[in-house]
């Protein structure tokens, strides 16, 4: 009689949960409602998607609900190093996709040659990356030349440090897309098969090379793209495809508690999903860009610009409000963000409205930041500016708005130096708001003032006071945790605007810290709400600060 073997459970099940309180619970529940609601608003304000598109995207979702097992970035790097063609994911207004994919071609210690292949760039655009390769023309003509408002729409600061890295490091570049006039099926796969072609006719004319592919990700799923190239070479490759945040290896690792600690997945030894960003920031960040007005893709899926479907910047920062008020269970009348008016960039009455504030000061405090392109919250009148719509922006933004309301606060803070250790901690608040939207964002860090000090760079000798200001303040607080002595801060600073950059950069490392004993639970949500409370403009507040931060090494 045979022996029944005992079947096993594989390593990589995805259905093990950790036991959550119910605040966990309700924190990954507000999530997926998050998630939810914000691609409507992008599906309400794109159109209905047509049929093919949908196929694409069932097909492409579907691979990505295979068992995985948690990998990390030095086995992933180690994968495209061995691989002859990598297919990397793309979602285009999303800036950690693109940077993803920067990260791993800037970490590359191979010798061959390389090939960055864009979907970003129409084939016959190819004559101009390479005339760009030689030097025999710059980026501004390269992205006049190849028509990229046109051609592809999305932002070209995403994709430019990738052309950058290319030129520097002696890559080759190939322009893959070609443009259909629907989306339909068959050219989807014409589409695809164009690339294909080229992206073979490159392999075999560079045997022994590292190509690697940026392309849309719903194009990666195996029947799509990479069958499509496997049809058009014959040659054995050794394939690797990096998919980029999976909504549900997200939430499987949320319900594990791992979605701080396992940024890279496997499904096999040649498929990676990398989670660079939770999925509610990506599918916000399309929206944002969408206020901008559609890109190609989006015009291609049947984008709406009648007056209904226009974007309000307002009304995303409240929403992102309403998100950390929930986190933090603030009474109701915190969600009620009725006072509050978000301008961009391209609306003129900011101008006007700043003009017309009765303070000089912070009248003249608001136009340096207006110049300079940097976002603002004034607290008379709810007046908020909002230039770069990103998510960490709004995230910030929305952070300014909910942490005034808390406190209380009238003035605004541009009194130095005697406002700066209130302007640290308001930075501070806002950065930690962005964290519970985005927890992959990242702050500055010690080391890295202490680099940047050391590096000659144009941007370094502009912002050299900001550093400066920034290190000496964080040395006095590290002093006074680790030893209880006091050291006064010993440099001062010429421009007044060196405190306001000082203070971002500060705001950004204590909001860092506070996050992390947040999520961690030694340090109480009732405290932080208790801190968060007090009036920044008050008299005390310096002592208030010192302790703040005391406790918050305590604590990390």
């Amino acid at each position: 009689m045979k022996r029944e073997r005992k079947k096993q459970r594989p390593k990589n099940r995805t259905t093990s949960r950790a036991t959550l309180t119910g605040v966990e619970q309700e924190w990954i529940k507000t999530r997926r409602r998050l998630l939810a609601h914000v691609k409507r608003q992008v599906s309400d304000r794109l159109g209905v998607s047509n049929a093919e598109v949908v196929k694409f995207t069932r097909t492409y979702e579907r691979e990505l609900r295979q068992p995985w097992q948690a990998s990390s970035q030095a086995e992933l790097q180690l994968r495209i190093e061995q691989s002859d063609l990598v297919y990397g994911g793309d979602f285009h207004a999303l800036a950690q996709a693109q940077r993803t994919h920067l990260r791993f071609l800037r970490r590359l210690k191979t010798k061959r040659k390389v090939t960055l292949a864009l979907e970003a760039f129409q084939a016959k655009a190819q004559i101009h990356l390479d005339r760009y390769l030689e030097r025999k023309t710059d980026l501004a003509e390269l992205r006049e030349k190849s028509r990229w408002s046109e051609a592809w729409g999305f932002p070209w600061e995403h994709y430019r440090p990738l052309l950058e890295l290319a030129r520097s490091r002696g890559f080759s570049l190939l322009a893959l897309n070609s443009r259909p006039g629907s989306l339909k099926s068959a050219d989807l796969e014409r589409r695809e098969k164009r690339a294909a072609k080229l992206i073979a006719q490159s392999l075999n004319d560079k045997p022994g090379s590292l190509m690697y592919v940026i392309f849309g990700d719903l194009h990666l799923a195996k029947t799509h793209l990479p069958r499509a190239v496997k049809n058009a070479n014959h040659r054995k490759l050794r394939e690797l495809t990096i998919h980029l945040n999976s909504e549900k290896v997200y939430f499987d690792l949320a319900l594990q508690r791992r979605e701080l600690s396992v940024d890279v997945v496997k499904y096999s030894e040649t498929t990676f999903c990398v989670l660079s960003t939770p999925p509610w920031v990506k599918w916000q960040s399309y929206l944002l860009f969408l206020e901008r007005g559609p890109s190609v893709e989006a015009a291609a899926r049947g984008a709406r610009l009648d007056e209904e479907a226009d974007f309000d910047a307002t009304d995303q920062v409240a929403m992102l409000v309403r998100l950390a008020a929930a986190d933090l269970k603030l009474k109701s009348d915190m969600t009620r963000v009725s006072d509050l008016s978000v301008y961009g960039e391209d609306d003129e009455i900011i101008w006007r409205k700043v003009s017309k504030l009765a303070d000089l000061k912070e009248r003249k405090h608001a136009e340096a930041l207006l110049k300079s392109g940097q976002s603002f919250f004034i607290a008379k009148g709810g007046l908020a500016y909002l230039p770069n719509p990103t998510i960490n922006s709004a995230a910030s933004l929305a952070g300014l708005y909910l942490h005034c309301k808390l406190s209380r606060r009238h003035r605004s803070l541009i009194q130095f130096p005697g406002d700066f250790r209130a302007s640290v901690w308001i930075e501070a608040v806002s950065y930690f708001i962005s964290k519970l939207v985005n927890h992959n964002r990242r702050s500055e860090t010690l080391s890295g003032l202490q680099t940047k000090l050391q590096i000659k760079s144009p941007l370094r000798e502009r912002n050299v006071e900001a550093l400066r200001l920034a290190l000496d303040l964080r040395l006095s607080e590290i002093v006074r945790a680790t030893t209880g002595r006091e050291r006064k801060p010993s440099f001062h600073p010429r421009r007044k605007s060196s405190y306001v950059e000082a203070s971002r950069i500060l705001g950004g490392m204590l909001g860092e810290r506070l996050y992390l004993s947040y999520r961690s639970r030694k340090l109480k949500r009732e405290q932080l709400v208790s801190w968060m409370k007090k009036d920044p403009a008050a008299k005390d507040f310096g002592q208030f600060y010192d302790v703040i931060v005391q406790q918050i090494a305590a604590a990390t």
